[in-house]
């Protein structure tokens, strides 16, 4: 689609893209989920692309959070998150959608009659990377690795000052 960020629908029976959807509002899309009932892809983005800066989209925000409509293609909304958008996962029994970004924060989003969606809370976790949701033990747990590259707390001025001062502090 002209370099324009989309996403491809594919045919597996044919093995081919049948129809591509702009996402307008997400313009480096990373992850997604679904609610096949209801027909809505959520689509999960860094509003920044990787320019050879160090942390790329990684350390800005805010994300993206862009809602299409799988039966026509169409955006029906879409809502700032946390930046660094990195997994996203649903859970059909809440209405829930669980945002992972790198910088810092799982955002929790909650579905209201099916066809909006609604910022609901946010929670601080570290520096997320994915996560996964549970419905049985009604849990998401989220990986945090142990790491000190090129992802700043929230993308301040100055992220190789940033670094190192996390460096120290944490004495590695």
């Amino acid at each position: 689609m002209d370099g324009e960020s989309h996403v491809a629908v594919v045919d597996l029976e044919k093995r081919a893209v049948v129809a591509q959807w702009p996402i307008t509002d997400g313009p480096v899309p990373h992850t997604a989920g679904i609610d096949a009932v209801h027909h809505r892809l959520f689509v999960g983005s860094r509003l920044k692309p990787h320019t050879g800066n160090v942390g790329g989209g990684h350390q800005h925000e805010p994300g993206r959070l862009t809602v299409i409509n799988t039966e026509t293609g169409k955006v029906v909304q879409g809502l700032d998150s946390v930046g660094g958008a990195d997994d996203l996962q649903y859970d059909d029994a809440t209405g829930r959608i669980y945002f992972v970004g790198t910088t810092g924060t799982v955002a929790v989003f909650k579905e209201i009659d099916r066809t909006t969606s609604n910022f609901s809370e946010k929670f601080h976790r570290g520096i997320a990377k994915t996560g996964l949701w549970v419905p049985e033990l009604k849990r998401f747990y989220s990986a945090v690795p142990r790491h000190y590259t090129i992802t700043a707390r929230h993308g301040t001025e100055d992220l190789q000052v940033d670094l190192l001062k996390e460096l120290i502090s944490r004495k590695v």
